[in-house]
This record gives C-alpha cells, sequence and structure tokens, in this order.
C-alpha cells in the first residue's frame, strides 16, 4: 500500500484492532493491515469471545460504529443524549495486554468524540479476575494517539512487515505460525 492510497483521514482507516495490535505488536497490526487475519483460527480468540458474551447481562453488545470500533456496550443514564456522562465497556479475558486494551478504549473514546459523543470514560472489565480499569480521555493521551495514528499509517504502507519479536506471549498469538514455522 502506497502512501498515496491512503485516506487524508484516520479514522477511515484505522480501527480499534488496529490500536490494540500497534501495543502488541507491529508486525501482527501490518499482516492485519493487509487482510491477513488469523483470529479465526486462535482458541484464545473464541474463549475471549465467549467470555465476552456470557460475563455481563445487557441488551446491546457488540456495538458497530462505521465498521471502525465495535464496543462491547455503552452504560448510559437513562434520558441522555450526546452529553451523556456514561460509561464505554470493553471486555477482557486478561489484564496481560492492559496498556494495548487501555489504547484501544481511548481510540474508541477519541473516535466517539469525532462523532459529537461527548462526556464519556472507559472501563475495562476482566471479568474472570473480578477487575476493572478505568480509563479517561485526556488532551495528552489525545496527542499521543495522533502520532500512534500516524505511525500505523507508516507501518501499514511499508512493502513488507517489521521483524517478528521474540515476547513471551508469541505462542499463544493466532499469528505466531506465520512468524515462526518455516
Amino acid at each position: 500500500m502506497s502512501m498515496g492510497m491512503l485516506k487524508e483521514n484516520p479514522t477511515d482507516i484505522i480501527t480499534g484492532t488496529h490500536i490494540n495490535y500497534y501495543n502488541v505488536c507491529k508486525r501482527k497490526l501490518w499482516l492485519f493491515s493487509h487482510g491477513i487475519s488469523m483470529e479465526h483460527t486462535s482458541d484464545t480468540v473464541l474463549l475471549g469471545k465467549l467470555i465476552d458474551e456470557s460475563s455481563y447481562e445487557r441488551k446491546d453488545k457488540q456495538i458497530d460504529i462505521d465498521g471502525s470500533i465495535v464496543i462491547d456496550w455503552i452504560e448510559l443514564p437513562a434520558g441522555q443524549g450526546n452529553e451523556a456522562k456514561g460509561i464505554l465497556h470493553e471486555v477482557k479475558k486478561t489484564d496481560r495486554m492492559e496498556a494495548a486494551h487501555r489504547w484501544q478504549v481511548l481510540y474508541y473514546l477519541w473516535y466517539l468524540e469525532q462523532k459529537g459523543v461527548t462526556g464519556l470514560k472507559g472501563e475495562i472489565d476482566y471479568p474472570l479476575l473480578k477487575q476493572k480499569t478505568e480509563v479517561v480521555l485526556t488532551p495528552e493521551k489525545e496527542n499521543e494517539l495522533t502520532t500512534t495514528m500516524k505511525d500505523i499509517e507508516s507501518i501499514m504502507a511499508q512493502p513488507s512487515p517489521p521483524e517478528k519479536i521474540n515476547k513471551k506471549f508469541c505462542k499463544k498469538c493466532s499469528y505466531f505460525d506465520l512468524c515462526w514455522v518455516e
């Protein structure tokens, strides 16, 4: 993908998954952004989806917004509009990748603000751990997100994937075979 093919508005090409993968592994980000999706082969991903679907009772699960972000659910006070003081929830299996989870939620909050939805804070729910982590979008975090989105566009535009990393979590990655099996 050449830089000329990238769209002017990062929200047109960057999803929450891109943000998450950027914070986990740049190679995984590149592979995903080039249409190589391995999540459907992963038992770990399937387990995470089952935990998400079964952990909390709510009417609206998996809210897809513009095909760019998929929010697990939003808790809004009754009768509130765009200025609601609500909570955007993201359910995760473990907190091992908490930094990536946090940035994904920050991106969701930022994305919704671009659409005129303000007053939300985020919460990462870890039902198996019985823990919650609050996430608040600040001007400093917005600046970091802007830099991250530019870096993501640059990685996506590279002709080949970045070098593989050798981390403990690689063994459980759905892309493992693309990096380590020869």
